[in-house]
């Protein structure tokens, strides 16, 4: 019976490389070994032949097998001296139990972490009044920087807190001389110059009234508020603007108001002056006469 010989192959080397290692074994294989229904060696196909590894993956599995034996080698030393890296290295330094120290039973001697004292608090006696001067200082600057703001002469009432009523004209059979301003009661009556208070008290006609003396001496004058309606005294300096009493309807009054005038020094006497005209030369606005 004819026969057949297969060749199976591990592999053959790779170029370059010596074939020392590489073997080859031939098996022969009769055909009553073969299956009836298996296709005869020439045609048939084989399912679990190995296929030899490519040229690229042998040299570098070569090159593998080089760089690990170099390692072994660096490991275990060069077979020269036969000593190992590992071996030449100093063994440490055995732990001296006579120097370890338990915490909590620290010495004078000790050098390792500590509190440090905390430093003497400063005086801050002199800063604290260097302060409240400073301090004081800067209160005075404000309020004579307020008041250079403040106007010289003031709306007796704010405006658009009343309406006025009566002109300084003649009124009734008689002479009206001031300006009557309607407000609610209680309305802030405003000092109209800077001055000093020479009178605020009960008067025949007006109720309470009050008069200030202006540093040329001109004097104004509040009428028809009542006792409680009075914020100020006798010798009292105002400023233009301060609140100084509260309007009322005390005396001969038809309604809660306010009854200005302004009086004005002459021969060592006084004569009483249009509050309008007088107040528009300082810039003060009024409103409207009403019906």
């Amino acid at each position: 019976m004819p026969s057949r010989t297969l060749r199976l192959g591990l592999g053959s080397a790779a170029p370059g490389l010596s074939t020392d290692n590489v073997s080859t074994t031939e098996i022969t294989i009769t055909r009553d070994d073969l299956p009836e229904s298996a296709p005869a060696p020439e045609t048939a196909k084989p399912k679990h032949r190995l296929q030899a590894p490519p040229a690229a993956l042998r040299a570098r599995t070569a090159l593998l097998a080089i760089a690990a034996g170099a390692t072994a080698m660096a490991v275990t030393g060069s077979a020269g001296d036969g000593a190992s890296p590992l071996a030449s290295a100093p063994s440490p330094a055995p732990l001296d139990d006579q120097n370890i120290k338990p915490v909590g039973n620290l010495t004078s001697d000790d050098t390792g972490p500590r509190a440090l004292a905390a430093a003497p608090a400063a005086d801050l006696t002199e800063f604290s009044a260097q302060l409240s001067q400073g301090t004081k200082i800067k209160k005075e600057q404000a309020a004579a920087e307020a008041a250079k703001r403040r106007p010289l002469v003031a709306s007796p009432l704010s405006l658009g807190a009343y309406d006025l009523t009566s002109a300084f004209a003649p009124r009734w059979g008689t002479f009206h001389g001031g300006i009557d301003m309607a407000a609610p009661l209680g309305t802030p009556i405003h000092a109209a110059t800077d001055g000093v208070v020479v009178k605020a008290e009960a008067a025949s006609g007006y109720g309470h009234w009050i008069q200030v003396k202006a540093s040329d001496g001109t004097i104004t004058m509040y009428g028809h508020m009542a006792s409680s309606g009075v914020l100020v005294k006798a010798g009292q300096k105002v400023t233009a603007g301060d609140t100084i009493g509260l309007v009322g309807n005390e005396g001969f009054s038809t309604g809660p108001h306010l009854h200005f005038e302004v009086w004005k020094p002459k021969g060592g006497s006084y004569v009483k002056v249009d509050p309008a005209p007088w107040l528009a030369k300082q810039g003060v606005r009024l409103s409207a006469l009403g019906n």
